[in-house]
């Protein structure tokens, strides 16, 4: 498949690492369904549709499959020979985004959302569980302040591979390096997180989240970077942004039997705060990278459930 990626890669050279493979990862997906060895099946949309809609999982996952598929097309499309294969992908992909959208206005949760939603104190007793047992527990400690830091600033999983860096230096980098990774900046004020590497950096820009040194996350990063560079590290947390997914709920599930991810975060912290005041939700949403009509539809949920999360005694 790495002939598709750098198809895609040709076509779209402004996609990031990361959404390439996702392409990739979908494309993969199809033709496992079909045992082909290659993507010529999609080339007739109609066995495609009725594969992906039988066999593709909830409508999101096949909404995705379509549009691996018409980025797929369009970046081979030099002869515009696959213009109404195209022109009907987009149609299975828009119908299914329409039925997101109309599913993410009734405010409803689904059952998957439902399964795994807590609320914001039922997190800060998770929380406060993991800190009991970190000790000389790396990587739980590792995991713990990634969600000290969601739990207050829920981004997504840009805190993988995050740099930790004093104002000095990072003031003399070059534009390009500044924007080609996330760092944590040490200021006279306590930090600055600066997020310049995310989904939505094109539209939004880099976001930048100062943290007081007289706060409680600043002495949680104090504590936690003096660890670190006793280790020789400046990589804050050193692990994949699927990785450090993988973590969130591992960790989440061991503890309280949820699977919390930087998406469902979001989606608690959001619903928990800002249903309420506009000029708040829209500092909420720019610090989250996205508008408060995203915000809105997807992050704020209107009904959420009532059974609080049952803790469990973690396994040593």
């Amino acid at each position: 498949m790495e002939a598709v990626k750098e198809a895609i890669a040709n076509f779209r050279p402004e996609l990031k690492e990361s959404s390439l493979k996702q392409y990739v990862f979908q494309l993969k997906k199809i033709r496992r369904m079909f045992d082909e060895p290659d993507l010529e099946f999609l080339e007739i949309p109609e066995p495609v549709h009725e594969m992906v809609s039988t066999q593709g999982g909830h409508f999101t996952s096949q909404k995705n499959m379509y549009s691996a598929i018409v980025m797929y097309l369009k970046a081979i499309n030099g002869d515009n020979e696959f213009a109404t294969q195209i022109t009907v992908y987009e149609t299975y992909r828009n119908e299914l985004r329409d039925k997101y959208q109309v599913e993410q206005e009734t405010g409803v949760i689904t059952d998957k959302q439902a399964k795994n939603f807590i609320s914001v104190d039922e997190m800060k007793a998770f929380i406060k569980m993991m800190k009991k047992d970190i000790k000389d527990n790396d990587q739980l400690h590792m995991v713990y302040v990634m969600f000290e830091i969601l739990s207050r600033h829920p981004l997504r999983n840009d805190l993988a591979g995050m740099k930790y860096i004093t104002q000095s230096k990072y003031s003399k980098l070059s534009d390009e390096l500044k924007v080609s990774r996330n760092y944590l900046v040490k200021t006279e004020g306590g930090f600055i997180i600066i997020d310049s590497d995310h989904k939505t950096a094109k539209t939004h820009g880099t976001i930048k989240i100062p943290i007081d040194k007289d706060t409680e996350l600043a002495k949680i990063l104090r504590s936690y970077l003096r660890v670190l560079q006793y280790k020789g590290g400046d990589n804050v947390f050193p692990i994949t942004p699927n990785y450090m997914s993988q973590l969130l709920i591992k960790t989440s599930q061991k503890y309280i039997g949820k699977n919390i991810s930087t998406t469902m975060i979001r989606k608690i912290v959001s619903s928990a705060k800002f249903l309420g005041a506009k000029e708040d939700q829209l500092a909420h949403a720019q610090q989250l990278g996205h508008t408060v009509g995203t915000e809105n539809l997807i992050y704020v949920k209107k009904h959420q459930p009532k059974q609080p999360a049952k803790t469990k005694s973690p396994s040593t």
